[in-house]
């Protein structure tokens, strides 16, 4: 398996009819691009402006832009870069600094990496945080209000690791997470209205992990979720305005669709089957819009695009294929913008990069 509040009851009905038309369109090349372009991350910033990450068959670092989610550029590499430096998320601050992250490889060695771009089009070269050679592999990043950036990942004996950054370009040298040298790989961090840094991930047994952060830095030591040792490999998390968290991703023995909540971070529900689904759906991605409604992303077995929504978290509809399409599309990464448009990215089976946008 490849990488992954109150309502009146007027509302409620309000939404149930919203669900019913509520629907991806068929993922589509972007700019009916035919270039390998594995897409991995994608953020929206406060202008509506989408940018897309990903890196090509080279490893070269990858991004393409978008001010609609459905009219793209072709991806282009980074700076003209042409060394190998995969990106594989990110974010963007209040001021507009779009940061994305990755990893490079040295003697076998994966080395954390970040580039900055403060119109989504002109990057810089993607380097190595802090200059550091450490042995990292970032793979989510996310930043609060103060604009402190904060990526987290895993090194090659799978431990925990972070960094982090106030400007986006000085970073502090990979660490493990709380000094913890357990086996953990983190996958994904989000960050609350209060500055509180979640990152959920798994373990070496393929059991749910989560850490907690209120500055970045300090960090508790990634611990599982309700103590649960049953199979759930955790690949996305999102908050919505209530501080609700919402982890996704699928049970590693049946390849079913998980969620698990958390009202504060650190009390998580035991990751559950979305709807009880016992269809292969390996969830990769989910964002939440301002009204409160989640939308997890990915795929099937024959690699077909899957979407699930959720009003509440916990409550989720059985992932069904986007449009009904049987086309091959690893769906990996989702965000919204303020108009409540969700963009998806991803790549097909031959890494042609990919889109679709549901309202």
């Amino acid at each position: 398996m490849p990488l992954i509040s109150r309502i009146s009851s007027a509302a409620a009905r309000g939404y149930g009819f919203f669900k019913s038309l509520f629907k991806f369109t068929t993922p589509a090349k972007m700019n009916n691009s035919s270039v390998y372009a594995a897409m991995r991350g994608v953020t929206i910033n406060s202008s509506g402006l989408f940018v897309a990450v990903g890196y090509n068959s080279n490893g070269y670092p990858l991004y393409a832009t978008s001010s609609n989610g459905s009219t793209w550029t072709t991806p282009a590499l980074m700076n003209g870069s042409t060394a190998y430096a995969p990106t594989t998320s990110i974010t963007v601050n209040s001021s507009g600094l779009f940061v994305a992250v990755g990893y490079t490889i040295a003697a076998s060695i994966a080395n954390s990496i970040y580039a900055t771009s403060s119109n989504g089009s002109t990057w810089t070269t993607p380097a190595l945080m802090n200059g550091s050679t450490a042995d990292a592999s970032m793979i989510s990043v996310a930043v609060n209000s103060s604009g402190l950036f904060v990526a987290v990942g895993y090194n090659g004996a799978l431990q925990p690791m972070y960094a982090t950054s106030s400007n986006g370009s000085t970073w502090t040298t990979p660490a493990l997470i709380n000094g913890s040298t357990a086996d953990g790989q983190m996958n994904s961090v989000t960050v609350n209205s209060s500055g509180l840094f979640v990152a959920v991930g798994y373990n070496n047994s393929f059991y749910p992990l989560y850490a907690t952060s209120s500055n970045g830095s300090t960090w508790t030591t990634p611990a599982l979720m309700n103590g649960s040792t049953a199979y759930a490999q955790m690949y996305s998390v999102a908050v919505n305005s209530s501080g609700l968290f919402v982890a996704v991703g699928y049970a590693y023995s049946t390849n079913y669709p998980l969620y698990a909540t958390s009202s504060d971070g650190s009390t998580w529900t035991t990751p559950a089957q979305m709807n009880n689904s016992s269809v292969y759906a390996a969830m990769a991605a989910v964002t939440v819009n301002s009204s409160g409604l989640f939308v997890a992303v990915g795929y099937n077995s024959v690699n077909y695009p899957l979407y699930a929504t959720s009003s509440n978290g916990s409550t989720w509809t059985t992932p069904a294929l986007m449009n009904k399409s049987s086309v091959t599309a690893l769906m990996l990464a989702i965000t919204v913008n303020s108009s409540g448009l969700f963009v998806a990215v991803g790549s097909d089976i031959n890494n042609y990069p990919l889109y679709a946008t549901a309202k």
